[in-house]
């Protein structure tokens, strides 16, 4: 006799990612029997903490930043008793410098440019702000005014439009190659609305923002263990999505395996599921979200440095310019100690170049770029480290996104199961590119699932 899966309350979770595990946690704790399958070696997907390091140090390889406001993100910190360390803002903080036009300095210095660099991007800003406006309901933007207008723009197309200096829109172009990991013109302006309506809708939104001192991934690993069946180096092939229950397909070294299930949830990225084979093939609109949905690409070199030689000329590490290293951080700054580690943060098409380089040739040229303008800084590195993620072949992308007219076409099939397979992940839910994003989908993926069994 065929068991009855609806009784049986089995669930297959594909990707042991934030997304994933947290659905398999809320699942599991809730009495269901749950499968989750990864073809890493690894768990966390996209929250991957570096240490090949001095003395403990940890720097985040991907997912960096919880936020204020990031309730499920901190409430795992809380219960698996971990500790976060103050980061400050991530948009933006004094002290930032710029390097333009061949002159670096404090964004702020008139000396460096002739004007107040920091002001005329203030406007940038300000802008921002009354573009939020254009989407009242983040959770809904295709339902805004004007939605189809809007969607059929590129953030670009509006940048250029502002008033302000020409250095200042440049400055706010890497800034979306920074936030959104893609260029300007392949940024639809209803989705930067959205993000402006969720994150910028006030003037004050530099809030203070953690890392999970000694490295992000504790969480997702904390999660994992807690749960009894997680499967490694679990590639999956296929997916039979029936009326009654879905039968999933995967590889472990040579072999074949295959695992029913009444309800499976897919969270990987959209660039991965494009490799599963459907059978029967899904609904046309969750095909054509699977494959035409767009993702950015993103680069981080880690620099170790034996001195932490930004505090020494009033820098905080935040850096943003036009060579090709796009924008730098303080890895470290959330802990003290003498050694610490610049993040060099590079999306969009100058991270689509990079990524065509080696390890070493990446590494070289980050550190090149911060030795023109702090001589001698190259003298102090100790260990480095980089990753390009749309050469990891179970990401193979930085994070969802949405080009001009892809909102419209696709943000409601995002948040909808085909039937017994449901979506998680970043790309499905309002925090798009978040950890508390992935988090969000993963919860709501697994309440939808109980509530409908």
């Amino acid at each position: 006799m065929t068991p009855n899966l609806n009784q049986n309350k089995t669930v297959t979770v594909i990707g042991a990612g934030i997304a994933g595990l947290s659905a398999a946690y809320d699942l599991h704790r809730a009495g269901w029997q749950v499968t989750v399958l990864e073809a890493r070696d690894r768990v966390g997907g996209r929250v991957f903490s570096i240490r090949d390091f001095s003395n403990g140090l940890v720097a985040e390889g991907g997912g960096e930043f919880i936020d204020q406001h990031h309730t499920r993100m901190l409430g795992f910190a809380k219960e698996f008793k971990l500790s976060l360390g103050e980061v400050g803002s991530w948009q933006g903080q004094t002290d930032d410098w710029g390097a333009y036009d061949g002159k670096a300095g404090k964004s702020s210095a008139v000396n460096v440019w002739g004007f107040d660099l920091g002001k005329e991007y203030d406007k940038m800003w300000a802008a921002l702000t009354e573009l939020a406006k254009k989407c009242p309901d983040p959770a809904h933007p295709d339902s805004a005014p004007h939605a189809k207008e809007l969607d059929q723009q590129s953030a670009a197309e509006w940048i250029q439009l502002q008033s302000a200096h020409p250095l200042a829109r440049q400055a706010f172009a890497d800034h979306i190659r920074s936030e959104y990991t893609c260029e300007p013109e392949q940024f639809s302006l209803l989705d930067l609305a959205r993000n402006a309506s969720l994150y910028y809708s006030t003037p004050d939104f530099y809030r203070t923002t953690y890392r999970v001192i000694g490295g992000n991934d504790q969480i997702p690993r904390a999660i994992a263990a807690v749960l009894p069946d997680v499967r490694m180096n679990a590639e999956v092939t296929s997916i039979n999505n029936q009326t009654d229950g879905v039968t999933v397909t995967y590889k472990q070294g040579d072999a074949f395996h295959t695992i029913a299930s009444a309800f499976t949830i897919l969270a990987i990225p959209l660039t991965t599921v494009r490799l599963i084979e459907f059978n029967p093939p899904l609904l046309s609109a969750h095909q054509r979200m699977i494959h035409e949905v767009s993702y950015g690409a993103l680069t981080k070199v880690l620099i170790e440095y034996r001195k932490r030689f930004w505090k020494d000329k009033g820098w905080n590490g935040r850096l943003s310019t036009d060579q090709h290293i796009v924008q730098t951080w303080d890895a470290t700054s959330h802990i003290e100690g003498e050694q610490g580690i610049i993040t060099a943060y590079t999306g969009g098409e100058p991270a689509l170049k990079l990524s065509a380089l080696s390890n070493e040739e990446r590494i070289k040229l980050a550190v090149s770029v911060i030795e023109k303008i702090f001589t001698g800084s190259a003298d102090l590195v100790e260990n480095t480290a980089t990753i390009a993620w749309i050469n990891e072949p179970f990401t193979r992308s930085s994070y969802m996104a949405l080009a001009p007219n892809q909102v419209t076409q696709h943000w409601q099939t995002l948040f909808a199961p085909a039937g017994r397979l449901f979506f998680a992940g970043e790309h499905a839910t309002i925090y798009q590119g978040f950890m508390e994003g992935a988090a969000e989908s993963g919860q709501r993926a697994a309440k939808n699932i109980m509530e409908n069994s």
